[in-house]
């Protein structure tokens, strides 16, 4: 090798070591950036195509020097924390959230203008809910997500409309009644339930004793029309429901199998069907779940073992999203309750060290990374391989500072060493002139 190749797979030598010094240098900066992937240096020979004689000797010895080539870790797990947001995720195992990035902000309203074509692919889960109605991540990529039960992501927006009510259509009523009660002695019970505009009504349920084994029950909508249903001939037998009968035709009431007593009332927004659901016919009761209507004797005059369940569910308006295991992004409202709209689908590829980074800690796929597939977060049947996804969590760098700071030293060493190489041939240049002078 000439004094000129040696000056030249110097230089190689020392841009190769500024490469990987840069890589490090990036790692290191990176080090506490949420879902940030290392990437490392290898390092490979570069031989000249140029054949130097005839002797194997000198063939051996066509070395021209070294390139630096990035090594991406983006398969290496970080480390998962748990976050206080409801709108945080992070993934267990692989896969790659699906992410837009807008063409542009709105100065006025600071919704995005539009989205690039291109889909991109992260692991920062940070993501908060815009004034577009979008969960936007930190580095400004936008969630994609499908339809509850869809396969295809896209652009998603929340929808922060208030939740409808839902009418109460079935009332539960478990109890038993006192076996020693007198003659004549009543008894009432009520719960609210919820009509169609979103109101409570009151419902009343009420008791006369009319013989050793047998009641008179009464229905009561004060709220509706008509006011009050019944009576219902009710008869026991041992301390269980035997028999029920009524004469009003405004009830449906069963005779057999499930106790049953169905009926209509119009609280102001049509006719509303209501059951009132006994038990069965026969059933005892379990002190585990109350599983029918009883007779027994018990040690006060009173209705013991009260059950009551409705079905109905005020309205309410939306208050927060989240995020769940399963990927399912949750809306919740004032009234507790939560609906489900959207899925969170998974990305992953043949070779996902093979993507191209770009900024933001975000991906995009290459013709090296091979084709996207999507699929659900820890689903074990699906072909994508995705992992798990936590929920309230966001996943650490997989930098490893003290493994990069032992890389920096070699890097250093490496970088002066070719450093000393040029000096070295400069100088033996120098006295080779010189002995031709």
């Amino acid at each position: 090798m000439s004094f000129f190749g040696s000056l030249g797979t110097a230089v190689q030598g020392i841009i190769a070591q500024a490469t990987a010094i840069g890589h490090i240098s990036d790692n290191v900066a990176n080090s506490t950036a949420i879902g940030y992937k290392e990437v490392n240096t290898l390092f490979a020979d570069m031989v000249s195509s140029k054949v130097i004689g005839d002797s194997p000797v000198m063939d051996s010895n066509r070395s021209m020097g070294v390139r630096a080539i990035a090594d991406f870790a983006n398969r290496v797990q970080g480390t998962i924390i748990r976050d206080n947001s409801s709108t945080s995720i992070a993934i267990s195992g692989s896969g790659f959230i699906p992410v837009s990035k807008p063409t542009g902000i709105d100065r006025n309203t600071g919704e995005p203008t539009g989205f690039e074509s291109s889909t991109y692919y992260t692991r920062l889960g940070d993501f908060k809910l815009d004034i577009s109605n979008r969960l936007v991540n930190s580095a400004g990529y936008y969630l994609q997500a499908a339809a509850p039960g869809g396969n295809t992501p896209r652009d998603f927006v929340v929808d922060d409309s208030p939740i409808p009510a839902d009418p109460t259509s079935l009332v539960n009523y478990k109890a038993n009644l006192p076996a020693s009660a007198q003659i004549g002695r009543t008894y009432s019970t009520g719960i609210g339930i919820v009509d169609a505009n979103s109101i409570e009504q009151s419902f009343q349920v009420v008791w006369e004793k009319t013989g050793d084994d047998s009641w008179n029950m009464t229905i009561n909508t004060p709220g509706g029309t008509p006011k009050s249903f019944g009576p219902v001939a009710v008869t026991f037998a041992n301390g269980v429901l035997a028999s029920m009968s009524s004469t009003d035709p405004s009830l449906e009431v069963s005779g057999n199998g499930a106790a049953t007593v169905a009926f209509s009332a119009d609280f102001g927004a049509g006719a509303q069907a209501i059951t009132l659901d006994l038990g069965t016919f026969g059933g005892g009761f379990d002190f585990n779940e109350s599983s029918g209507l009883t007779q027994f004797s018990s040690q006060v005059s009173e209705i013991t073992n009260l059950n009551l369940f409705q079905n109905g569910l005020v309205g309410g308006d939306f208050s927060s999203v989240s995020f769940d295991e399963d990927g399912n992004i949750i809306y919740n409202y004032t009234n507790g309750r939560s609906r489900i709209g959207g899925q969170l689908l998974l990305a992953n590829f043949p070779e996902p060290d093979r993507l191209d980074r770009v900024d933001g800690t975000a991906f995009v796929e290459t013709r090296n990374s091979g084709r996207v597939t999507f699929g659900l977060p820890g689903d074990v049947n699906n072909k994508a391989g995705v992992g798990d996804l936590v929920a309230g969590a966001l996943e650490q760098s997989n930098v490893d500072v003290s493994e990069q700071m032992t890389r920096l030293i070699v890097a250093q060493r490496a970088y002066s060493m070719n450093g000393q190489v040029l000096t070295a041939t400069d100088e033996m240049m120098s006295r080779a002139i010189d002995m031709k002078r």
